[in-house]
């Protein structure tokens, strides 16, 4: 068994990921710590688990193999190192740090102690998804030239039930979350596109605050890619109908998904016209790759690449929105405007 502590409750996929943990064959979650202490001996008390108020503590535990971190995005690099340096494997919520040199400095703790670390990039192990990467590997679409991806929900809303929306307030906590929508929802077109389009070579982003807090609640981001590729990236909080949408164009094909649904067409087809595919099983999740890569050493799909360059893209986007001009990705992965 893998012996789990829970820490933070910050983050709304939390209770999922300890759901998901306390329904795992192979893990027993056994301590909660939390920097708001109250929040975390309400949810210990729920879980019958024990609750300790000191990280320090919490690691020292020897009934701890492994943490899963929803802090605030902001201390997940004091977190996730001290974890390393205690020997402890990794899970935590995207993105992995505010800044890429940050994550180099994780990467380096995780390394160094030998612990294994996943973020939660659930998008990846979707079917539509696996089905586009086997396609666009095929030559299906030929050369891609352009991919569009949009999610966004209405969490910043008002509605009758929540006057101000339904995310919880800290979400929008710039020195918690390090931004609004992008950084959060946008985490998951970044690394869809991200791994579609190859390397990154700039950015340009478009930040609004439709609902006049300090954080973006609709973003759009232009992604240059290397290969002359670009991608459009849009994600918000103030659409509460709009569904997920991924777009692939390329010399030969296109490949157009709405929500968990997928159609094709190409010239690389028999059929003409778009198609209905059937599309592979979904793939094992973000805690059954960690779980299987800490027991039986089994490499993740979800590697240090993507985590790497979903910040890289975060960050440069940040900069570009500050100073309204493109920004390059220099050779170092560092942006310069």
């Amino acid at each position: 068994m893998i012996r789990v502590a829970l820490l933070s409750r910050w983050h709304v996929h939390a209770d999922d990921y300890a759901r998901e943990a306390s329904q795992h064959p192979s893990i027993q979650l056994t301590t909660v710590w939390d920097e708001d202490p109250a929040r975390g001996k309400r949810w210990a008390d729920e879980l019958n688990v024990d609750f300790e108020n000191s990280l320090e503590f919490t690691l020292a535990r020897d009934d701890v193999d492994a943490v899963i971190v929803d802090t605030p995005t902001s201390m997940h690099k004091e977190v996730i190192i001290a974890a390393a340096k205690a020997k402890k494997h990794i899970f935590s919520e995207k993105v992995l740090a505010l800044t890429e040199k940050d994550c180099e400095d994780i990467f380096s703790a995780v390394e160094e102690h030998n612990v294994s670390l996943m973020l939660s990039l659930p998008r990846l192990n979707d079917p539509t998804y696996l089905y586009a990467e086997n396609a666009v590997q095929d030559g299906l679409l030929g050369d891609v030239t352009s991919i569009r991806c949009r999610l966004e929900h209405g969490g910043a809303l008002a509605t009758k039930s929540h006057p101000n929306g339904w995310l919880p307030a800290h979400f929008f906590n710039k020195e918690q979350c390090g931004g609004g929508a992008l950084i959060d929802l946008g985490a998951h077109p970044i690394y869809l596109t991200n791994r579609f389009g190859g390397q990154a070579v700039s950015v340009y982003a478009e930040m609004n605050a439709f609902t006049n807090r300090t954080v973006d609640d609709h973003s759009t981001v232009i992604v240059r890619y290397a290969s002359g590729a670009t991608a459009t990236i849009e994600a918000g909080f103030i659409a509460s109908k709009s569904p997920f949408i991924l777009e692939l164009h390329g010399t030969k094909g296109s490949i157009l998904v709405e929500e968990r649904a997928l159609r094709i067409q190409s010239t690389e087809l028999e059929e003409e016209g778009w198609i209905t595919p059937d599309l592979p099983e979904q793939a094992a999740s973000a805690m059954n790759q960690w779980v299987d890569e800490i027991l039986t050493g089994t490499k993740p799909r979800i590697t240090k690449e993507d985590m790497r360059v979903l910040t890289r893209i975060n960050e440069a986007a940040i900069a570009s929105s500050k100073t309204a001009k493109r920004v390059s990705l220099n050779s170092e992965a560092h942006a310069s405007v």
